[in-house]
């Protein structure tokens, strides 16, 4: 073989590799698995149940504000940040069952890049779901924000993202939410720990191709002011020692129960209990 047909041979062989790998980058990448738990659809529409308690301390005790509503969320428009980073912006509604007008509350904005989904609103920018999505999988969903910040919950300040670590706790299992079954469920838990004066409890369900179905989220805080009184006691090596107790009736004797011990019903002095779910 002559030289030149030498160097045509490798001339032609390595544009061929070049061919083919522009035409690689130009095809789109696989979605991560758990990327169709967040879709993001132009005029998408999201009807919700929400029923939500907050506690406002007032003079004599805890009143418990109870609302119950329809949430409507639909996904309005796009926009592109400074970074050029696309973005879905969202708008939220409500109103009261019986009603038939809906109530502005809030635009939201929604974004999926290949290893995560993010969701902002309230100017608070959460990491909702990791790609690819594995049970057990752990993130720090609350990382652009400080997560020890004070909230403003019924005159209280609570610190209501304190400590989260959000993970996978299942995937691609089917089940029902409200009056809907689907047969692809993806549940994350946000937060889960009581550790007798701070209880925080989040989680939220995703469904295939539909997005958020369902979240729940309890948050209380107590100092013990209320429901307790402070009394003076020996420990285990005789020293005497301050104990928070309450006064109750067991088995019909008058006893002493330690604030830790006592049910949140009865010792929460500031907080939330939150309930969601799709119905249509």
């Amino acid at each position: 073989m002559h030289r030149s047909s030498i160097y045509l041979l490798w001339f032609g062989l390595l544009l061929w590799v070049v061919w083919a790998c522009e035409k690689e980058s130009l095809l789109p990448r696989a979605e991560l698995p758990g990327s169709s738990y967040f879709p993001t659809e132009l005029g998408a529409e999201t009807f919700y149940r929400l029923d939500s308690i907050v506690l406002r301390p007032e003079v004599g005790g805890i009143r418990y504000d109870s609302v119950l509503l329809e949430v409507r969320e639909v996904l309005a428009d796009t926009l592109r940040d400074l970074e050029g980073k696309l973005w879905y912006r969202g708008e939220r509604y409500d109103r009261r069952l019986g009603s038939t007008d809906w109530r502005f509350r809030q635009s939201f904005l929604l974004r999926r890049e290949r290893e995560r989904a993010y969701r902002s609103e309230d100017n608070l920018e959460f990491v909702k779901l990791v790609f690819p999505a594995r049970v057990n999988t752990r993130w720090d969903g609350n990382r652009a924000f400080d997560d020890n910040r004070f909230f403003s919950i019924g005159g209280e300040r609570i610190q209501l993202f304190q400590a989260w670590n959000y993970r996978y706790l299942s995937l691609d299992e089917a089940g029902q939410v409200g009056e809907i079954t689907y047969d692809s469920l993806l549940v994350v838990e946000g937060v889960d720990y009581d550790e007798g004066y701070n209880r925080r409890y989040y989680r939220e369900t995703y469904a295939a191709r539909v997005g958020l179905v369902a979240r729940e989220m309890e948050v209380f805080d107590t100092q013990c002011r209320d429901c307790c009184f402070n009394q003076e006691q020996v420990d285990e090596n005789g020293n005497p020692v301050v104990v928070v107790v309450a006064r109750r009736q067991v088995d019909g004797r008058d006893t002493l129960i330690n604030c830790v011990d006592l049910p949140w019903n009865e010792k929460a002095e500031g907080g939330l209990l939150l309930k969601q779910w799709r119905i249509e």
